[in-house]
């Protein structure tokens, strides 16, 4: 079994980025003007169910920065040899083009536009071109400056030079013609062969929570259609669709009567959309709204049911 590790994990000890500067409404701080008349009984006892969830969908935040940076990995899997980077390394490869978190809280399947399976390691430049070495003039140096992705093609080297063995199961996906894969040796441009990965490979996303905050125990599963590498790194954007979520604190649940999220990878590691959630036992039932405006905390408006 393979392992991967991806460059920024910092995102994934403590989610990095920073969130814009907007004024969060918080009904949490003080609920006694929208939940006036809701009923009487332990009213922060009641909210505690609120804080525990908003604590753990914290981990949307993580998962899609992960996603993201695997995401920007794959396509620059040719480009990141000539840096001289070691394979990424946060998710393992599981075999059949999936791969999945230490913790087994995410999971990445990848797959060919267009339909079937990229049964291969696609974080592996051997994947594509076996035995590759690559010698590359000094402007692809800024690679290793950072920027999103376009920025990054647009900084490599005009040519790189790719000397290789053979060809491994993905030299289809590299938009090579059977020219220029013959005979073991190459220049082409990184960009034309970063675009052709990113159109070729489709990858989808599951996010599987499940933890504890205080005492609110909650299980979530996000799931996302197969998506083109292109489509994802362009809008730096994870559709976050929900399958199935269960909070429970006491004799109190929820049930999700809105969801509208996606991860937004744009510098800030942030959130935007929109969850709306009835709370049902406890002192009184009650709705909550959480709205992420692209930030990494919600705004949060409760009202009687």
């Amino acid at each position: 079994m393979r392992v991967h590790s991806i460059a920024c994990l910092a995102l994934v000890a403590g989610c990095g980025g920073t969130s814009a500067t907007l004024t969060i409404h918080d009904d949490l701080i003080d609920p006694s003007s929208a939940l006036a008349g809701c009923g009487s009984g332990d009213v922060a006892d009641n909210l505690a169910i609120l804080s525990d969830i908003r604590e753990s969908y914290h981990e949307m935040i993580v998962c899609g920065g992960l996603g993201l940076d695997f995401d920007s990995a794959i396509a620059n899997v040719i480009v990141n040899v000539a840096l001289g980077g070691k394979a990424p390394q946060a998710m393992s490869y599981k075999g059949n083009g999936t791969f999945e978190s230490a913790n087994g809280m995410m999971m990445i399947k990848t797959s060919l536009v267009g339909g079937g399976a990229a049964s291969f390691d696609v974080l592996d430049p051997n994947s594509y071109l076996v035995g590759l070495t690559v010698n590359a003039n000094g402007a692809i140096n800024a690679l290793a400056r950072g920027g999103n992705w376009k920025q990054m093609l647009g900084r490599a080297a005009s040519s790189v030079d790719l000397r290789f063995q053979s060809t491994g199961p993905g030299a289809a996906l590299l938009g090579l013609t059977a020219n220029e894969l013959r005979g073991g040796h190459l220049a082409t441009a990184p960009e034309r062969i970063a675009k052709a990965i990113a159109a070729h490979i489709a990858v989808e996303d599951r996010i599987d929570v499940t933890n504890t905050h205080g005492d609110t125990t909650v299980h979530y599963v996000l799931e996302g259609p197969p998506l083109p590498l292109a489509e994802v790194l362009d809008s730096h954007a994870i559709n976050m669709k929900l399958a199935s979520i269960a909070a429970t604190h006491g004799n109190q649940s929820i049930a999700v009567s809105e969801w509208t999220m996606q991860f937004k990878g744009d510098g800030g590691k942030v959130l935007d959309g929109t969850i709306g959630m009835d709370v049902t036992g406890g002192a009184f039932p009650y709705h909550a709204q959480f709205t992420y405006a692209h930030d990494m905390s919600p705004n949060i408006a409760l009202r009687c049911r």
